[in-house]
């Protein structure tokens, strides 16, 4: 073992763990989030949660710039507020059958992992070597100790989420408390922290009291200015010699009484530091990292390291109020510790007290915990939709407000509440907007809480170490660094998605294993209640949809590539000429043709092809079953899921339609689309994908949406439901439409208008202009446009949205037609707006709408009845369109 300047990030193994917890001092956010959460993210952490000190949380939050938890989001930041400071600086790492523990001295700061020098202890466990358990034992009655006194989310995500995916810690041994422990280094360790009943001093005096130590080597960048820890160091082993390590950009014991048996060192000539210095030229690294060594007579060493700083309220000296601390003692007979580290102390390098410098004379945690004093301590303000849940500490008497602050760090808007109370929930007014941060304050205006930044819950749900979620937010993860041909990979998991399948949804698989599925299916998990984060039973399971849904996931990541203007090409894009015309084989190397990628092979383009076809043809199949198939419901209304898995169709073909790529073979180039705009109605194409997907959709939504009981969920399908409106007609709008295929193009959009937008005319005028601002800004994230979008786009506006407020007057108005001709569209419910195919005296009507069955006879969507002899429609009554 040598003290390295390494980054303890390298010490976790890919895949290995799902959930950590780390503990800190101070955090620097740009740090933690394009560093350590970068790194985590990419092994396979997805349950990432952060105590921190809550005075030194309350400074950085007056220094916010609104950039915190921008770079990367979907952790917890938790302050911990106690008498003192909160210092531990422990990782814990949590997998399937294996766990990390790191115990040290380094914050999540940059300097903490990589500038400062530092020491880490570091053990791993398996379940097939369980040499270290004892130890993990005694860490994990810690921070479940700390975790259960959490509030809100952050309770749930580090211990039910933890032990459920880790059932290794139910089975660690029961230890007592400070005892020592065998390791797999064959050595004793003993986990010590300062508590109401002990303290690290206390433990470690009990331990070592009877052992003839000669010799005592403390380290640490702060002492206490009269060096009082180091007087009861040399009052209990009176016969050591004590060499006391200093590092001036710290604090020193400056105003100590120095008596015999006492020698100084500065840090920079204490073997480590020297090595550091020469291999990293102009460092300006300190010393951070906490040793007490001890030498014994009989060749037996010990070790103390960790976060506690040589000072009373480290150690947790008598009559002082001590510091939340960790450390670890170490029990070595074989001895040789500081020589493993590489620490030698030579006596031509020793120094008087006298000779060293005092650069600072108070603490940076004196000097943090005098600033951040407040009435009361916020603890977690989380985001559920349009509800502010908040967790203090505290009391307060009168009337008071909650302050909001925009992501610049602003104020935004501030709401009066009357009666102080631990939690608090707040009901938020739509015209707030975007907000960050929240502060309470009195009635002059003067702040009585800290500030807190406000966490979304569903984005941290999203975090859940579910292994059914395990390979989406490893792909997920992929993508996020660049590789983003990992998109097509992501569609199966939506394919396979049943959350829904026990209330009777749509599922995208083949319908001959429905049954033996269902059957199968075993006992449901257990979930969680999102308003109070306790157990509840499988019959609220729609209050925990939005968490579960493995197709709202791969919906999310397909957002994430448009919101951060990603694109799944690989090369330059391709014009829309080269994209909509038959190019055949291109040779040459002109400037003005389309770079190519020697790495893009024939079978590789094929593979995702057919990944992107199979969703369409999956859920096209589907789709079909519930409107014409032999055991079709009688009434069926498209659940959540089944309008996640339509918008995921949306996605892929406006981000796939038109797109092509360039690949060689046999030295010759050639052009591979994806999903061409051609005039072909199968589901490889964009067309017959509008045709076929779209037509379906429309049909399944005549009898509109499931009802949910629980607000949020049916406020995610409202919201779901927008953006279906927004992009089918993006996607009708992006295509080439012949002049005798104009008829599906307007019942398409008449269709999508009435069962996805507005049913009454002052609603749909009162929502039109948002309507065509979020048209806009669509069409502008198009990467392959269709020749003709910019005429069906104003074709749209001009004929189709007045015809259907003309439609909607009527309906309101009961105004009704009695007879129409061939060529007209005409709504009429339950079948919406169709195109009249013909038409008898006695208004026997034949209609064609894509959602109807393809009568291979006539080549046309017309049988509105999986019967193979199917009646005209006799229609009394209904509206014709101007169209």
């Amino acid at each position: 073992m040598a003290l390295e300047r390494e980054n303890i990030l390298t010490l976790i193994g890919s895949r290995r763990y799902h959930s950590c917890i780390l503990t800190t001092f101070s955090f620097d956010f740009y740090f933690f989030e394009m560093k350590a959460m970068k790194w985590l993210r990419s092994c396979g952490v997805r349950n990432i949660n952060v105590f921190i000190d809550g005075h030194y949380y309350s400074e950085l939050m007056q220094q916010a710039t609104g950039e915190e938890m921008q770079l990367t989001a979907g952790y917890s930041l938790y302050p911990v507020f106690q008498k003192s400071i909160f210092h531990p600086k422990i990782w814990m790492l949590f997998g399937d059958k294996e766990g990390l523990l790191i115990v040290g001295s380094g914050n999540l700061t940059n300097s903490g992992n990589g500038n400062n020098d530092e020491i880490w202890g570091a053990f791993h466990f398996d379940i097939r070597s369980t040499e270290n358990a004892p130890i993990f034992s005694a860490a994990w009655n810690y921070l479940s100790k700390l975790s259960a006194t959490v509030r809100g989310q952050m309770n749930e995500k580090t211990t039910q989420w933890i032990v459920e995916h880790s059932k290794w810690l139910n089975e660690l041994p029961k230890v007592k408390p400070f005892q020592f422990s065998d390791t797999s280094q064959k050595e004793k360790v003993a986990f010590l922290f300062n508590s109401e009943t002990s303290s690290i001093w206390k433990e470690l005096s009990e331990h070592i009291s009877n052992e003839k130590v000669i010799e005592i080597t403390s380290i640490s960048p702060f002492y206490d200015i009269n060096g009082k820890a180091l007087q009861e160091l040399k009052s209990i082993f009176p016969l050591a010699e004590i060499n006391v390590v200093l590092d001036e950009s710290g604090l020193i014991p400056f105003a100590m009484q120095v008596s015999k048996g006492f020698t100084f060192y500065d840090w920079r000539d204490a073997g480590v530091s020297k090595v550091q210095y020469a291999k990293y030229e102009n460092a300006k690294s300190k010393l951070h990292g906490k040793i007490i060594h001890f030498k014994t007579k009989s060749g037996r060493e010990f070790c103390l390291f960790g976060s506690a700083n040589v000072t009373p309220e480290g150690l947790g000296l008598a009559g002082k109020i001590s510091n939340a601390e960790v450390s670890l003692l170490i029990q070595s007979e074989k001895g040789g510790l500081l020589n493993e580290l590489g620490i030698k102390l030579k006596s031509g390098n020793s120094k008087k007290l006298s000779d060293f410098t005092a650069t600072a004379t108070k603490s940076i945690y004196e000097i943090v915990i005098k600033n951040n004093q407040f009435k009361v301590q916020l603890l977690s303000a989380e985001l559920i939709y349009d509800e502010l849940t908040l967790h203090s500490n505290g009391n307060y008497s009168v009337q008071f407000k909650v302050v909001f602050f925009d992501r610049q760090n602003r104020f935004l808007h501030s709401q009066k509440i009357s009666k102080y109370e631990q939690e608090l929930k707040i009901k938020l007014n739509a015209e707030l907007g975007s907000f960050q941060y929240i502060q309470f304050a009195d009635s002059a205006d003067e702040f009585i809480s800290n500030k807190l930044l406000v966490s979304d819950y569903f984005l941290l749900a999203k975090t859940h170490p579910n292994p059914k979620t395990e390979d989406i937010e490893r792909i997920y993860s992929e993508i996020q660094n660049g590789e983003l041909s990992k998109v097509l990979d992501l569609l199966h998991y939506a394919i396979i998605d049943e959350t829904e399948n026990e209330e009777g949804t749509s599922v995208l698989h083949k319908s001959k294993n429905t049954d033996a599925k269902r059957e199968e299916k075993k006992e449901p998990e257990r979930l969680y209640d999102l308003s109070s984060y306790k157990p509840i039973e499988h019959s609220a399971f729609e209050k925990n949809l939005l968490l579960s849904s493995l197709s709202l996931r791969v919906l999310d990541v397909l957002k994430f590539i448009h919101s951060k203007g990603l694109s799944t090409n690989r090369q330059d894009d391709i014009g829309v000429d080269e994209q909509e015309e038959n190019l055949g084989n291109i040779s040459g190397n002109e400037e003005n043709e389309v770079k190519t990628l020697r790495n893009l092979s024939f079978a590789l383009l094929k593979s995702e092809r057919r990944k992107l076809i199979s969703y369409f043809d999956n859920l096209y199949s589907n789709q079909q079953e519930i409107l014409y198939g032999k055991n079709r419901p009688k009434i069926y209304k498209p659940t959540l899921t089944d309008l996640t898995k339509y918008l995921i169709a949306l996605e892929l073909i406006l981000e796939y339609g038109g797109k092509s790529e360039k690949y060689d073979e046999q030295d010759t180039q050639h052009f591979f689309s994806y999903l061409p705009f051609v005039d072909e109605y199968d589901n490889n194409n964009v067309k017959g994908c509008c045709l076929n997907l779209i037509g379906d959709f429309l049909m399944l939504a005549r009898t509109g949406f499931k009802e949910y009981e629980f607000d949020y969920t049916k406020k995610k399908v409202e919201e779901l439901k927008g953006e279906a409106l927004v992009s089918t007609i993006v996607c009708l709008l992006n295509n080439r439409w012949k002049e005798n295929e104009l008829h599906y193009f307007f019942s398409m959009l008449l269709n999508t208008l009435h069962y996805l937008g507005w049913k009454d005319v002052e609603d749909f005028n009162n929502n039109f202009g948002e309507l065509k601002t979020k048209i806009t800004y669509r069409i502008s994230e198009l990467k392959h446009r269709a020749s003709g979008l910019e005429q069906n786009l104003e074709t749209f506006y001009r004929k189709v949205c007045p015809a259907f407020k003309q439609v909607i007057k009527r309906l309101v108005d009961k105004n009704f037609d009695t007879s129409a001709v061939q060529g007209q569209i005409i709504y009429k419910s339950p079948w919406g707006y169709c195109f009249v195919h013909s038409v008898t005296k006695t208004n026997d009507f034949t209609l064609i709408r894509p959602g109807f069955l393809w009568d291979d006879d006539k080549a046309d969507y017309m049988k509105h009845s999986q019967d193979e002899i199917y009646l005209p429609l006799k229609l009394p009554s209904f509206i014709c369109t101007d169209l």
